[in-house]
């Protein structure tokens, strides 16, 4: 009778389908959400009509009134149909709402498996979940659900035919699939697999290993989902943490039916327990404030719940082992109450939250703690009264709501709580007694909200760890990138060979451009410059045209906004190895490391460039020598005059030989002598066949020392000529150059 019911609804939901098809205007998007929101609706009705299994009693009835494990197999069958179908039924209840290649692929492998399966082993379903094959409501509406999720899964199956997965997307799908279905494990599964467990293993007092096991077990898996969807599009990440958090939401609200919704003692209003409910609505409608509450209070709230875990009904009843479908409902929802909002913000679903969410989040906590204080003392001063309603009788009980009406949290924190809670205040109304507890409750209130602010820091350092890594993993991305760009650039060369061969003895600048940030202005715009091997190159403007912002991006301090620059062939952007071993730099504010000696510090960067024992030794002691460092060269550099840290930097840049030698304005605070060595050293480094590219405001040095020049204003380059082309022209390079810098004003004028 079952199978036919199934059946039915399967051919019915199907006509339906063809039955819109011929309909003018009939919009399938639209249609598709209606059938996802009514078979949501079916599965709501057979969940919450019948109490679900969630105790080890009501289990262990079930299982044995159909055989045990001497019905081994169908048992297996029945778990197994009624653990996947939530999965598969997610699935479908999210596919018209998240189309992208996954969950197309969850729905058309996955789900139309796993309904085929159930409709094959519907009764055994049916017993695991109400014990018998009698034909009920409830076996009913699991027909009614069977055999719409078959028919809407070979709908979804047939429409996406051409959606193919690929054999290396295959593990993907099935390695989801498999976390989606933990996500989803009823919590009784563990008893199903294992038993209750050695009752020598309590969950109370772990031992330090147990704990470890169990902390590390939080930390893991949302440190394993965060690597693996840190780089997924934010529509999949919503989407991958959505279907976690339904799946353990409804094995939450496994062990509520119809009849504890109309009853609100029973309500899950712990504060960890609303977190359940409320990042499914924070992933669907994505309100800020209140996914801010959660972050902040439910977060912290769950890691309390945590670290004092409340076990006192079942030890009292002798059934506090491992595996108690209890102990496994506290675990795991509290883990994923813990994790969710973090991964949220780790992920960028929700920008980090400031002061100003923190204190939102306050004023939503102050109304939770005020409801939660009302509905504890209302309904433990009714407690035992019998309410009439819905044809039934039922019995109020009293509610404990965030523990702050009992000493479960004062017996953690000593007798000075417990002490404190025993300073209560009764309120009697109509022979009744309203107990309230005003201290204890205010100290409560006020202590959580000052350890919550506290561990906002926490968080923060997290992310800050986080951002760090993100930024690190997407530099090697762009390495690796760049890597393949150049591999595709050189045809097959090695990838220590220059890209361009016709600039191996040049350094270029082809219309390159500099903008910092979100500045709408350029600090050098369009520059273009060739230097020659065996030049002497001058590099003149005014305080701030942008000489400093073109030397460092051509040594790779800084990234270019556009343009392009080559050393000796190699390009700084997709080569920077290559082309960064070729160049020695002298900046204009140097750092060293001033505990080191100068040797030290001088053998310190040959060997960063790979310079031989013998080449080091050799350039060490002629340079040592030139610049006259023999007796300091091993004192700390922290007691050498600003001359000789300059002769450091400079004998630093020299070392390796380089083809390009950059200097910016390196004779400030030299004296006579030093500025005498400086320039022979860049005079021989030039004639050796190598370039010198020299900048400097000491105009007269430059006219003595330099081959060519060129002047910058403004980030743009306004000249580029030689020294003898300006002497033909009877003009001094002061006077030229303040031509050339006028030159503008003169025309505004």
């Amino acid at each position: 009778m079952l199978y036919l019911i199934s059946a039915l609804v399967g051919v019915l939901v199907t006509g339906i389908f063809h039955l819109l098809k011929r309909f003018k205007g009939y919009s399938t998007d639209k249609f598709e959400k209606i059938i996802s929101l009514c078979f949501a609706l079916i599965f709501a009705v057979r969940f919450f009509v019948f109490r679900n299994l969630q105790t080890y009693e009501e289990y262990y009835v079930v299982f044995e009134s159909f055989g045990g494990y001497q019905n081994g197999f169908l048992n297996f069958i029945g778990n197994i149909c009624g653990w996947f179908e939530i999965t598969a039924a997610i699935f479908i209840f999210l596919r018209p709402f998240f189309q992208f290649k996954t969950s197309i692929w969850y729905v058309k492998y996955f789900s139309i498996t796993v309904y085929l399966v159930c409709f094959i082993g519907l009764l055994p379903m049916v017993s695991m979940i109400q014990g018998t094959y009698d034909i009920t409501f409830v076996s009913v509406m699991v027909a009614v659900e069977v055999g719409a999720g078959l028919a809407i899964s070979i709908y979804y199956h047939l429409k996406d035919l051409h959606h193919h997965i690929s054999k290396h997307s295959y593990l993907e799908v099935g390695l989801a699939a498999t976390f989606f279905n933990l996500a989803t494990m009823p919590i009784y599964i563990p008893y199903f697999l294992f038993g209750l467990g050695d009752k020598t293993h309590q969950p109370i007092d772990f031992s330090i290993y147990h704990r470890v096991y169990i902390y590390l077990l939080i930390i893991l898996i949302p440190v394993l989902l965060y690597f693996s969807l840190r780089n997924a599009h934010q529509y999949k990440i919503r989407y991958f943490l959505l279907v976690i958090s339904l799946g353990t939401c409804i094995g939450f609200f496994g062990k509520y039916d119809w009849t504890d919704l109309v009853q609100p003692w029973n309500w899950p209003l712990h504060l960890c327990n609303t977190a359940m409910i409320l990042m499914v609505v924070v992933l669907i409608f994505m309100p800020k404030r209140l996914f801010y509450f959660t972050y902040f209070i439910n977060v912290f709230g769950a890691a309390l719940a945590i670290l004092m875990p409340n076990y006192d009904a079942l030890e009292a009843r002798g059934l506090l082992c491992i595996f108690n479908p209890t102990v496994v409902h506290f675990w795991f929802n509290h883990m994923i109450a813990f994790w969710m909002p973090l991964l949220c913000v780790a992920l960028k679903l929700y920008e980090r939250p400031k002061l100003k969410q923190y204190g939102y989040s306050i004023i939503g906590f102050a109304g939770y703690f005020l409801l939660a204080f009302v509905l504890n003392t209302i309904f433990t001063g009714f407690k035992g009264t019998v309410v009439h309603y819905f044809g039934r009788d039922f019995t109020i009980c009293d509610t404990n709501f965030f523990f702050i009406n009992d000493t479960f949290i004062a017996k953690k924190l000593g007798n000075w709580a417990e002490k404190i809670f025993a300073l209560d205040f009764v309120i009697p109304i109509n022979g009744r007694d309203f107990t309230i507890h005003p201290i204890y409750q205010l100290i409560f209130f006020g202590t959580y909200i000052l350890i919550g602010f506290g561990v906002w820091f926490i968080y923060q350092l997290f992310f800050d760890i986080a951002d760090s890594h993100y930024d690190l993993h997407i530099k090697l991305k762009g390495i690796r990138l760049d890597k393949i760009a150049l591999q595709g650039s050189l045809q097959g060369r090695s990838l220590d060979e220059p890209m361009d061969k016709d600039s191996v003895n040049q350094l270029k600048l082809e219309h390159f451009s500099k903008r910092y940030s979100t500045n709408k202005y350029y600090a050098v715009k369009d520059a273009n410059l060739e230097v020659n091997c065996g030049e002497v190159f001058g590099f003149l403007g005014p305080n701030g045209a942008g000489k400093s912002t073109i030397i460092k991006s051509i040594v790779g301090i800084q990234p270019i906004t556009e343009g392009k620059i080559t050393i000796c062939g190699y390009d700084i952007k997709v080569q920077p190895v290559q082309a960064k071993s070729r160049i020695g730099f002298v900046p204009d504010h140097y750092a060293l490391y001033e505990k080191l000696t100068g040797r030290e510090y001088l053998n310190y960067i040959a060997d960063i460039y790979d310079v031989s024992q013998e080449d080091r030794d050799a350039r060490l002691s002629e340079y040592i020598k030139i610049f006259e460092l023999e007796a300091s060269i091993d004192n700390k550099i922290k007691t050498y005059s600003h001359g000789m840290k300059q002769k450091i930097t400079l004998i630093s840049a020299l070392v390796h030989d380089p083809k390009l030698l950059i200097l910016d304005e390196p004779l400030t605070g030299l004296d006579p002598t030093s500025i005498y060595q400086v320039k022979e050293q860049m005079k021989r480094h030039a004639r050796k066949g190598n370039i010198v590219f020299f900048s400097s405001h000491l105009i007269d040095i430059v006219e003595k020392l330099c081959d060519r020049i060129a002047i910058i204003k403004k980030g743009h380059i306004k000249c580029i000529t030689t020294v003898d082309e300006i002497e033909k022209t009877g003009m001094s390079l002061e006077d030229f150059y303040m031509s050339i810098i006028n030159q503008d004003e003169d025309k505004n004028e």
